[in-house]
């Protein structure tokens, strides 16, 4: 009973707060949220803009023009610019809105920071005669806006604190940012030279490979992805225009590393020097005087030891180019071969034709091509071990212009009580030999002898 009635008495109770509500929205004017809107603080399209001035809260002052669509600094130097850097101020000015009237008509502007300005921002806009203005005080106690008044007008208002990144821009900030200029798509040589055993890789058929300290096929996801965060690498700050006659200060004399990119027969160099106290490094592109700093990350990347760029696949054939497999082990060869080249990534069937001749479970030949074609180096070794050898030779590619590999395999037999097994592989053609899993090399074997009967 007791549920009962409290359930209809806040049954009461809802249905008059509902009642009370509807009465008091039917009151709302509308035009009070028209009333809430905010005023652009210009009029004015971003495209159009074709000048800029920016003093900014560090004290530089730096002047911009667009000619036939691309920005370069002017003052205080001949500079190239970093477009985004620009576009962002563009952007801002013609998005700018008055949050709130502080004072239409301040008695002085010390009070709100503007007297003198935080920073400033003087732009012209093609077509016009005069320029625009506009000063930044410091942001307001709750940190929410910034203290702003336009130039020709006595009004103080309120602008979002947000803006600021936007706006306060150095000359640094502006200038183009790029250590390297290379062509990207056609990058197909890097030299790392740590002064000591220089790593160098050229690209050819689309494939890195490695000439020195030795030669083979090189991991292309590393090192292009080396060649990627050099032609990403941006200034971190800037120290010189030019560093030339007091290299030994920047530990520039004698580099860290000088790594060189190659895209045909242009070449683009960058020196790395001593570490800063921020953990940066010196740096400057060798065809240019200036001295500037980076993310001290490169160095650890371009320093990493040359196992790192090697190919790690023991094959380079896959599942859906195979043509063939001959396995031998024991004086004993067995050969598969694919009766049909692979539609739409889908294997066709197999057969073993050697020593005998069957058809072979598609499942089963998949399995056995997927685990020798996915066996990877956990590291090298420049003399391989001596055990139990299985050679592999694999045939893939197309029925016309087929390609061959060999590997031979050697399980070093695992050496006192918590030894284990290891397994060397060795690439036809290839001086040092491959670190497998033996536990991988197991599963490869376990599905070979299961299709063959081999021991």
């Amino acid at each position: 009973m007791r549920g009962g009635k409290s359930f209809l008495i806040l049954l009461v109770l809802a249905a008059g707060l509902g009642g009370y509500a509807y009465f008091v929205e039917s009151k709302h004017d509308p035009s009070d949220v028209a009333a809430t809107k905010k005023d652009k603080v210009f009029t004015v399209d971003s495209e159009k803009i074709d000048e800029i001035t920016v003093k900014a809260e560090n004290g530089d002052v730096t002047k911009v023009t667009k000619t036939n669509n691309t920005w370069k600094i002017v003052s205080p130097a001949a500079l190239d610019t970093d477009p985004a850097e620009v576009s962002a101020i563009t952007t801002a000015l013609a998005g700018l809105e008055s949050e709130k009237v502080v004072d239409a008509n301040p008695p002085s502007l010390k009070e709100f920071t503007l007297d003198p300005p935080k920073m400033s921002i003087t732009f012209h806009v093609a077509g016009e005669t005069g320029t625009h203005r506009i000063d930044l005080g410091m942001k307001t106690p709750v940190g929410g806006d910034l203290y702003a008044k336009v130039e020709g007008k006595p009004a103080v208002f309120l602008v979002g604190a947000y803006r600021e990144d936007a706006l306060n821009k150095s000359t640094f900030n502006l200038r183009d940012k790029t250590v390297l200029v290379f062509d990207r798509d056609g990058a197909n040589f890097l030299k790392i030279d740590d002064g000591k055993k220089p790593i160098v890789a050229a690209k050819q058929d689309n494939q890195w490979q490695l000439s020195q300290p030795l030669a083979g096929p090189a991991d292309f996801t590393a090192v292009d992805g080396l060649i990627g965060r050099l032609y990403q690498s941006r200034m971190k700050s800037f120290v010189a225009d030019d560093g030339t006659k007091d290299l030994k200060k920047y530990g520039l004399d004698k580099p860290q590393v000088v790594v060189t990119v190659g895209a045909g027969s242009a070449r683009a160099q960058l020196a790395l020097g001593a570490k800063t106290a921020d953990g940066s490094v010196y740096a400057r592109d060798l065809t240019r005087p200036m001295i500037f700093t980076l993310e001290g990350t490169l160095v650890d990347d371009l320093k990493k030891p040359v196992g790192d760029m090697r190919q790690k696949d023991v094959f380079d054939f896959r599942t859906f180019s195979a043509l063939g497999l001959d396995v031998t082990r024991g004086g004993q060869t067995y050969s598969f071969k694919a009766e049909s080249e692979p539609v739409d990534g889908k294997l066709g069937p197999w057969k073993l034709i050697k020593p005998s001749d069957k058809m072979l479970d598609a499942t089963k030949i998949n399995d056995l091509l997927v685990n020798f074609s996915s066996l990877r180096a956990d590291s090298f070794i420049e003399a391989p071990g001596t055990g139990e050898e299985t050679v592999v030779t694999a045939r893939f590619g197309t029925a016309s212009a087929p390609k061959t590999e060999t590997v031979t395999f050697r399980v070093i037999p695992a050496k006192g009580k918590d030894g284990k097994v290891v397994v060397h592989a060795m690439r036809k053609g290839e001086k040092d030999a491959m670190v497998v899993s033996a536990l991988d090399f197991d599963k490869a074997m376990a599905v070979f002898k299961e299709l063959t009967g081999a021991k």
